[in-house]
C-alpha cells in the first residue's frame, strides 16, 4: 500500500477516535452546568464545542509526550500504520461500550492502553519507551487525586466565603450558576488542550516513522483536523445525557457552588498538566473533583457505590484496551499480509 493510502487510513482512524472522544467525554465538561440548570443542554454543549476547538492551539507538548511512548525509529511505515490503527480500535471499542453503560471513563487511559498493546504486539518490549510510559501513567494516576483535593479545597473556601457574608448555599445559587458558565468553559478549553493533542501525537508518530523524522513534529493541518473533530464530537454529545446523569446524580448532591468548585479545580489541574506536557484524563479529574466537593460535606455526602463502579471501570480500561489493540494488530497483520 502506498504512502498516501497509509496516511489516509491513519488520519481516518485518528479522527474517528477524536470524534468519539469528544462525544464520550464532552459531557464531562458540562455535566454539572447542565445538571444545576446553569445552562440549557444545547447551549452548554455548543459553548463546550467552541472551547474544545480552541484548546488544542494552546501547545503541542502533550502530543510530543504521547508520541514518545513508542520507539518509532524501530518501525517501518506499514508496521506503524497498523500499530496506530490497532491502538485506535482498542480505545474506540472501550469508549463505545462505556458510553452505552453510562460510565465516565478515561479516553486517555484507553488510548495509552491501546498504544501499549499494539506496540508490544508489533515490536515487543523494545518497541516501548518504558521511561516515557511511566511518566504518562504517573500523570494519569496522580491527577485524579489532585483533582479531588482541589475540588475539596475550593468547596471549603466557597463555604467559608458564604458563611462570612451570611449567605446560605440555596440563596447563592443564582450567583454560582452565572459563575459556572465561566468554569465549565474553562474545563472545555483545557479538555481540548489535553485530549485533542493526544491524537495529534498519534498522527505525528506515524509521520515521524514514515518520513524518517528524528523527533515528533505536528503539522498545522493535523492540529486543525484534530481540533475540529474534537469540537464536532463534543457538539454531538448533546444527543446523550447518560454521563450527565452519572456525574450529576450518582456522586453527590450538586448545587451550583459544587459545580463551580469542581469545574474550576479540575480545569486548573488539566491546564497545568497541558502546559507541562503531561497527558491527563479530563474524565478522571472532573469526576474526582466532583467527589471532592461532596467530601467537603462529609463522607456520607458521597455516593460511594457509584464511585466504586467508576473506579472498577477505570482499573479495567488499561488492560482491556491493550488486549483489544493487540488482537486488532494481529488481525491487521494477517489481512495486510
Amino acid at each position: 500500500m502506498d504512502s498516501s493510502h497509509l496516511l489516509l487510513l491513519v488520519v481516518v482512524a485518528a479522527i474517528a477516535f477524536d470524534l468519539m472522544n469528544g462525544f464520550h467525554d464532552g459531557c464531562n465538561a458540562v455535566s454539572t452546568v447542565i445538571y444545576t440548570k446553569a445552562l440549557k443542554p444545547h447551549t452548554a454543549i455548543f459553548i463546550s464545542a467552541a472551547f474544545n476547538f480552541v484548546g488544542p492551539f494552546l501547545g503541542i507538548q502533550v502530543a510530543k509526550t504521547i508520541g514518545g511512548v513508542i520507539n518509532f525509529g524501530a518501525a517501518d511505515p506499514n508496521m506503524m500504520a497498523r500499530l496506530v490503527i490497532a491502538a485506535m480500535i482498542g480505545a474506540l471499542v472501550w469508549d463505545l461500550l462505556t458510553w452505552l453503560w453510562g460510565m465516565p471513563v478515561s479516553s486517555s487511559h484507553a488510548l495509552v492502553g491501546g498504544l501499549l498493546g499494539a506496540g508490544f504486539m508489533a515490536m515487543g518490549a523494545d518497541g516501548i519507551k518504558w521511561a516515557k510510559l511511566t511518566e504518562v501513567v504517573m500523570a494519569l494516576v496522580t491527577s485524579p487525586m489532585i483533582g479531588m483535593l482541589m475540588g475539596f479545597i475550593l468547596m471549603m473556601i466557597s463555604r467559608r466565603i458564604l458563611a462570612a457574608i451570611r449567605l446560605d448555599i440555596e440563596r447563592a445559587d443564582g450567583f454560582y450558576r452565572k459563575m459556572q458558565i465561566f468554569s465549565s468553559s474553562f474545563v472545555s478549553f483545557t479538555h481540548g488542550s489535553n485530549d485533542a493533542t493526544k491524537v495529534m501525537g498519534i498522527i505525528a508518530l506515524f509521520l515521524a516513522a514514515h518520513y524518517g523524522y528524528s523527533e515528533i513534529t505536528v503539522p498545522v493541518w493535523v492540529i486543525l483536523a484534530c481540533a475540529l473533530a474534537m469540537a464536532i464530537g463534543t457538539y454531538l454529545s448533546v444527543m446523550s445525557m447518560r454521563l450527565v446523569r452519572t456525574l450529576g446524580e450518582g456522586l453527590t448532591t450538586l448545587h451550583p457552588v459544587n459545580g463551580f468548585s469542581a469545574e474550576t479545580g479540575a480545569a486548573l489541574v488539566i491546564f497545568t498538566a497541558s502546559r507541562l506536557g503531561l497527558p491527563v484524563s479530563t474524565t478522571h479529574v472532573v469526576t474526582s473533583s466532583v467527589t471532592g466537593t461532596g467530601l467537603a460535606s462529609g463522607l456520607r455526602s458521597v455516593g460511594w457505590r457509584t464511585f466504586r463502579d467508576i473506579i472498577l471501570a477505570w482499573l479495567i480500561t488499561f488492560p482491556f484496551c491493550a488486549a483489544v489493540a493487540a488482537t486488532a494488530y494481529y488481525i491487521l497483520s494477517i489481512i495486510s499480509g
